[in-house]
């Protein structure tokens, strides 16, 4: 998984996600892909960008659920009331479920003010969530020794990582200052 924020957008947006045609899909030729006439009913697997082109033109509709409520719950409960423990297992894939759950809730909700509610609510917790993550994989990699990052998910593990080198390496330097004469 990417290590940067706009490397994780362009892998959420071409991630693969599963659609069905609802209507009559044209044949479609872009740089690097194509997709076959398909008539209405058909599942397809494409990039998540693509999906939401043809879910704009009224052509299909998402079946990749993404981060359902009871999930929502669940994480947000475990992450907010155990803050200071390792970082408790997510389901496969959560960031890009929750980008997949945000951008079909930002299409969904157009103006209506009870779903833009419910969305800021979404928002809400997964900014809990992700502050409780961010603190444990800092206080992981703030120890000495290399932990286990088999609970983290992939871009997690690349923070912990960049973070793990980078106080590694502050904590060799000042260790130093005592050895020179």
């Amino acid at each position: 998984m990417s290590s940067s924020p706009s490397d994780a957008y362009f892998d959420f947006e071409n991630m693969q996600v599963r659609i069905v045609t609802t209507h009559k899909v044209p044949a479609i030729e872009t740089p690097g892909i194509t997709i076959k006439e398909t008539e209405a009913g058909r599942d397809m697997t494409v990039p998540f960008w693509v999906a939401m082109e043809l879910l704009d033109a009224g052509l299909v509709r998402l079946t990749d659920e993404g981060v359902s409520g009871e999930e929502w719950t669940q994480i947000h409960y475990r992450e907010r009331f155990q803050p200071l423990g390792q970082p408790s297992p997510l389901p496969d894939d959560f960031y890009s479920k929750v980008y997949l759950t945000f951008m079909r809730e930002m299409k969904a909700a157009g103006g209506d003010s009870a779903k833009i509610e419910n969305l800021e609510r979404m928002k809400g917790r997964f900014r809990d969530i992700l502050e409780s993550r961010i603190g444990k994989i800092t206080r992981l990699a703030s120890a000495e020794v290399t932990a286990q990052t088999r609970g983290l998910q992939p871009e997690e593990a690349a923070l912990y990582k960049n973070l793990f080198a980078r106080i590694s390496s502050w904590r060799r330097a000042m260790k130093k200052l005592g050895d020179k004469s």
